[in-house]
């Protein structure tokens, strides 16, 4: 037999396709997972807040502008100036508080024999001791710059205390330079206290102050302690004649409305310098559109009274109730129903309206959100506008959507979707907002809120 081995002869078969049902799994569920991740890129995020219990209270420090009653002592004569008071000491009409020396012998011979004091009387050391102790009480670590000034303060205080001593040795001398006139002690023209600094602030008062006495740049500050010659006609020093002043500050609306609620129209402020703490009589006074606070008080006025500005803060009580953040909360139009359309009896207990739709009368049961002055607030989406509302036992009708007032809430996303939950405020800072708890369809303790109110719309479905 004769067999043909020509090659073109062969004939090829296509091999057929495997289907890899492992691929197809995975493909589909790669697919699955780029489609939902695509998604979530793609959707706005909704974020979900659980109302909590809470306190809140708003930070309450301000910088309040010092208004005092003030009386700058000029002196009356040229010559050589020293001081016999303390600054911020209490004196009376017959208290030295400096004198003059026109030729400056008296001056020079004081300053040799301070130089060569060693002792203290023991009054004088217990004034230093007293000193030295109310600086400790009242020291604080983060208010170290203020040693310095405590130095200052020992060194002057030492300086009159050598300088009062050897005024007493030197009686003889100085009466001599009296007699003369060439020397003269100057006492303080009515009680008060002894201040020797300017600050260009002097006989501001609650009729004058404006916006820009709050700005510290105008300050203009003079340290009349350093003088040591003096000037006819020219400051030596001023007294401040009164235990009353006010303190001045500019209050944000909510601590406004958390005053303006209070009955007894008395705050207790903490001093920030030393931590002390007193009450205060207060009042609003309104400025170029502006409102302040006028703070009274009749006591401390010697602490403070080197200062212009003094930090303080109101010590208001913080509240408590349910807290959510302010950023949820939203306003919502509401249909406002006179309440004598409210229909009664029948098998339903709960609310009703006899709707009037041409010949036919209807009964609807929306939810009422609030009452007030006589009316029922409801939600438009229960009742559309233009409704006709027949009153029960007349022929008057009403026309919904005649009236309309807005509540305060937020969205509420417990069923899967956003309901509009009433809230009543008790109290708000910037971020937050105390709120009542158990009101009529209010929120609840864990209660779960949408963060950004305005993000969303009521019913709208929250995955």
């Amino acid at each position: 037999m004769k067999t043909d081995n020509n090659p073109t002869n062969i004939v090829k078969f296509h091999k057929k396709i495997q289907l890899n049902i492992g691929f197809v799994i995975f493909g589909i569920f790669m697919l699955y997972v780029i489609f939902h991740v695509f998604t979530y890129l793609t959707k706005d995020n909704i974020n979900i807040y659980e109302v909590t219990n809470g306190t809140l209270s708003n930070n309450n420090v301000y910088q309040a502008l010092a208004i005092r009653q003030e009386t700058v002592v000029n002196a009356e004569m040229d010559g050589q100036l020293l001081y016999y008071s303390a600054n911020l000491d209490q004196v009376g009409v017959k208290s030295y508080v400096y004198s003059i020396d026109t030729t400056g012998n008296i001056s020079s011979k004081m300053s040799e024999k301070t130089n060569e004091l060693s002792q203290l009387s023991n009054t004088d050391l217990a004034k230093l001791q007293n000193q030295i102790g109310g600086y400790i009480f009242d020291y604080r670590d983060n208010d170290f710059n203020k040693v310095y000034n405590f130095k200052n303060d020992i060194e002057s205080s030492l300086q009159l205390f050598y300088r009062n001593t050897v005024s007493e040795e030197m009686t003889a001398t100085i009466q001599a330079a009296i007699d003369a006139g060439t020397f003269k002690y100057f006492t303080a023209p009515e009680p008060g206290i002894v201040v020797y600094q300017l600050d260009g602030y002097e006989g501001l008062s609650l009729d004058t102050f404006s916006s820009e006495s709050f700005d510290t740049g105008n300050l203009n500050i003079q340290n009349l302690k350093a003088n040591t010659t003096a000037s006819a006609s020219q400051p030596v020093y001023k007294l401040v004649t009164s235990d009353r002043w006010n303190l001045v500050l500019n209050v944000d609306d909510a601590t406004a409305e958390v005053l303006a609620q209070e009955d007894s129209k008395y705050v207790e402020i903490k001093f920030v310098e030393d931590g002390a703490t007193t009450w205060a009589s207060y009042e609003f006074m309104e400025k170029a559109g502006t409102k302040y606070l006028i703070l009274s008080l009749d006591d401390s006025v010697a602490r403070y009274a080197n200062s212009r500005f003094v930090k303080i803060e109101l010590l208001l009580n913080e509240k408590s109730g349910l807290k959510i953040p302010n950023s949820s909360i939203i306003e919502k139009e509401f249909y406002m129903i006179p309440e004598t359309y409210l229909f009664n009896g029948g098998d339903n207990t709960d609310s009703a309206f006899m709707v009037r739709d041409g010949s036919k009368d209807t009964l609807v049961f929306p939810d009422i959100y609030h009452e007030e002055n006589g009316y029922l607030y409801v939600n438009p989406a229960d009742l559309p506008k233009g409704s006709v509302l027949v009153k029960q036992n007349s022929v008057d009708t009403y026309t919904v959507g005649s009236e309309v007032s807005s509540l305060k809430g937020v969205y509420c996303v417990n069923k899967g979707y956003t309901t509009f939950k009433q809230i009543e405020l008790l109290y708000q800072n910037s971020n937050y907002s105390i709120i009542k708890n158990n009101t009529s369809y209010g929120l609840a303790l864990y209660d779960h809120i949408v963060l950004n109110g305005s993000d969303v719309e009521e019913n709208s479905i929250i995955n």
